[in-house]
């Protein structure tokens, strides 16, 4: 998605060393929330490079920090850093054994030691289940992209409408503006990737409307697939579409009241997939708005299943209470709308008691895992 890039200027000088090995000719460094995205140009002496890096600034060579190997540009460091961490890195050409290159230098350091770069706090992949509420002004603008094909300068906006409802925020895009007047658009917003690689099953979910009753009628599709840009996804012959015009004669979605929307992606498991929204082929409405885009399997459905798991959450105390009154509980596991796991509580009892208090206010899938089944549940901390 859309990640803070750091370019390495590629720059000859003429100095004195010992080494015949040539320096990384780096020409892109992107880092993303769990590593970085780097680009180059490879050349004939050097057989791979070293990344060192530490949260902590260090002197070039330094043996006790971390050291991260990898072979040829383009190359995609995953799974390695923190999100949201500041790390000092650098890289050098490894040409042999115990035969190395200079330590490549952003100019902008002076030579002065390791560059500075920061994870984005957006993950690299996101695991189900997997829901987008639109309400994090962060994630909105870091972790998403965005596409105006139109080129009208008009995009997918997040947007409050109440005050009443502060922090509920929905995707708007819009056909008719009362600054521009009439508009032709074709907007996308882009999320993802979620991950069902490990899935054989997987539906979508998302709220649909257009806000004004008079003027509803917008058309948009939604798109799965394993590309993220729009020109590879409508050429995606394997991506799963839904298209409609929301409609005033049958009222569902056509004003205040969302309309709750679901389609069958199990075509797209066993994938690493995004999803897009595209507001299109319309003109002269007003606004579209879509909420809660969610994505579950039937092994973590966001819907009740019938397990015979009971749960109660109390607003003061901030505890939540699960109860089973057949299979025992053997774990529970809390996700963040980001999909990351934030708290994972394993067992084997008839009932589990987890406190809320340290969290930050917001929503919360709650993973139940007993000997016959799994069961989400979806909680609002306030």
């Amino acid at each position: 998605m859309k990640k803070i890039t750091y370019i390495f200027l590629a720059f000859l000088s003429f100095q004195f060393s010992f080494s015949q090995c040539p320096t990384p000719y780096v020409t892109q460094w992107s880092m993303t929330g769990d590593g970085a995205s780097f680009d180059g140009n490879n050349q004939s002496e050097v057989i791979g490079y070293e990344i060192h890096y530490s949260t902590s600034d260090f002197t070039l060579g330094d043996p006790t920090v971390s050291v991260y190997q990898f072979i040829s540009f383009p190359h995609e460091m995953a799974g390695v850093l923190e999100t949201g961490t500041t790390y000092y890195m650098t890289i050098r050409s490894v040409c042999g054994d115990n035969d190395y290159s200079d330590w490549e230098q952003n100019p902008d350091n002076n030579g002065n030691g390791p560059d500075i770069f920061t994870t984005t706090n957006c993950a690299s992949s996101y695991s189900l289940p997997y829901l987008n509420d639109f309400n994090d002004p962060v994630f909105w603008t870091a972790c998403q992209a965005f596409e105006d094909v139109d080129a009208d300068g008009n995009f997918w906006n997040y947007i409050n409408y109440t005050v009443e409802e502060e922090g509920d925020y929905v995707a708007m895009s819009e056909s008719y503006s009362n600054t521009t007047g009439v508009l032709f658009p074709d907007n996308w917003l882009v999320m993802g990737p979620v991950d069902l690689t490990s899935s054989n099953d997987a539906e979508l979910t998302w709220k649909a409307r257009g806000i004004d009753s008079s003027w509803c009628e917008e058309n948009y599709s939604v798109y799965v697939s394993v590309y993220s840009n729009s020109n590879a996804i409508l050429g995606d012959e394997n991506a799963v579409v839904y298209n409609e015009t929301i409609s005033s004669l049958l009222g569902d979605g056509c004003g205040d009241a969302f309309g709750e929307r679901s389609l069958d992606i199990s075509a797209a498991a066993g994938n690493l997939v995004y999803i897009a929204l595209r507001h299109h082929d319309i003109a002269d409405m007003w606004h579209l708005n879509i909420d809660d885009v969610a994505v579950t399997s039937s092994t973590m459905s966001i819907d009740d299943i019938e397990l015979g798991i009971l749960h109660s959450y109390d607003k003061t105390s901030k505890l939540l209470k699960i109860q089973s009154s057949s299979d025992l509980i053997t774990g529970v596991e809390i996700y963040d709308l980001n999909g990351r796991m934030i708290q994972s509580n394993s067992g084997n009892e008839p009932s589990m008691m987890i406190s809320f208090e340290s969290f930050e206010n917001g929503i919360y899938i709650v993973n139940v895992s007993t000997e016959v089944g799994q069961k989400s549940i979806k909680l609002l901390k306030q």
